[in-house]
Order: C-alpha cells, then structure tokens, then sequence
C-alpha cells in the first residue's frame, strides 16, 4: 500500500468509534452500569433491614430471668436500643424485668441503663411498670441489681458498644478495678439521669 493511502487509512481508523469498547468502558464506569445497580440494589436492602429491626416494637426475652436473677439468652433476643443480639456478647449481658415479669435483654450494662432511664423511648413501658435493673459483676460474673452497683466509666474494658460502663459490687472492688484497668468516674445508679449521662458515662445519651 503506497505510503499516502497507509496514512489515510490511519487517519479514517482514528475516527470510526470502537463499540465493543466503549459498551465495555461505560458499563464500567457509569453510574447506570449493572455494578452500580447491583451496589444501589444492597444499599437498598440493608437500609429496609436496618429500618424494618429499629421500627418493630421491642420484643421481650424468649425467657425470662429466673428467680435468681440469671439471664437466658436466646439466640433470637434483639437488644431494644441498638437491636445487637446479647446472646453474642453474654459476658456483658444485661436485662430489665417490668412488674408482670416481662423481661428485656441488652447486649450491654450502657444500653440497659439506657433503657431505665426511658423506658417509654425504648421499651414502651411506663417508668412505674420497672421493676428490677440487672447487671453482671465484673469480677466473678454474677448477677447484681444494677441500683447497688458500682459503675465505673472511662476504663479500658472494651464492650459491645465500645468503652463499657462496669458494674461491680463491692466498693471495695472499685480501687483494684482501676489499678488494672483506669476508670475516670464512679456512679452509682440513683446518681445518674439524662442530664449528666454524659459527664458520668463520657458517652452522649442519643435514641
């Protein structure tokens, strides 16, 4: 092919678009390609979850506390304040039990005491339908009326939720504790409300 027509051909090779390419290029990189309405289809779906777990009312314990205050978590028990599942984090377990001995379980001691403090926002009960706060001592794991607790906030102990509030039930405790593991305040329940929640927990109280 003589010199001039090689360039000509060239030239017109430029100009004419490359389908295959440029389908390719554009479902790649479009915002209407399928990888971005697969990713819109997911966000969709997750946000109908997330909406559908926060917007059902709180459901009771599948069992109650027992007489001793022992907590039975099942695998289908959704913390009433951030809809975790407790039974995945039993060693931070906590739980409300209302006058008739309906019982709600809280993947932590920060959601329960959340939850005593407004039951009407998160359980749908009346302040006076409360009967019983239960909390975990940290030391030996037994159940202990979260009122004569003593909580420790700003330690090191991570939870659930993130830094844990930490019931134990002996002052005398609260010093070894610390030792071990920091803790800025100590409260005790009856000292806590909405207002200073958080100057006691370092955590802001949200819904």
């Amino acid at each position: 092919m003589p010199a001039s027509h090689k360039a000509e051909f060239n030239a017109q090779a430029r100009k004419r678009p490359m389908p295959h390419l440029k389908r390719h290029h554009c479902n790649r990189m479009s915002k209407h390609g399928p990888g971005a309405r697969f990713g819109a289809a997911v966000l969709i779906v997750t946000v109908v979850m997330v909406a559908a777990a926060w917007g059902q009312s709180p459901r009771p314990g599948e069992i109650p506390l027992d007489n001793e205050n022992r907590m039975h978590l099942s695998r289908s028990d959704r913390c009433p304040v951030c809809a975790m599942r407790p039974a995945k984090y039993p060693r931070f377990a906590a739980a409300i039990r209302l006058q008739d001995g309906t019982t709600f379980y809280f993947c932590s001691a920060g959601c329960m005491l959340k939850a005593w403090l407004r039951p009407d926002v998160f359980l749908g009960a009346r302040a006076e339908d409360r009967r019983q706060p239960v909390a975990q001592d940290y030391f030996s794991g037994q159940p202990l009326d979260a009122r004569h607790a003593y909580w420790v906030s700003g330690a090191d102990v991570l939870g659930p939720m993130g830094p844990a509030l930490i019931p134990l039930r002996r002052s005398a405790h609260v010093e070894a504790f610390r030792r071990r593991h920091g803790g800025t305040r100590v409260f005790r329940l009856e000292d806590l409300d909405e207002d200073n929640w958080k100057q006691l927990t370092g955590k802001p109280f949200r819904f």
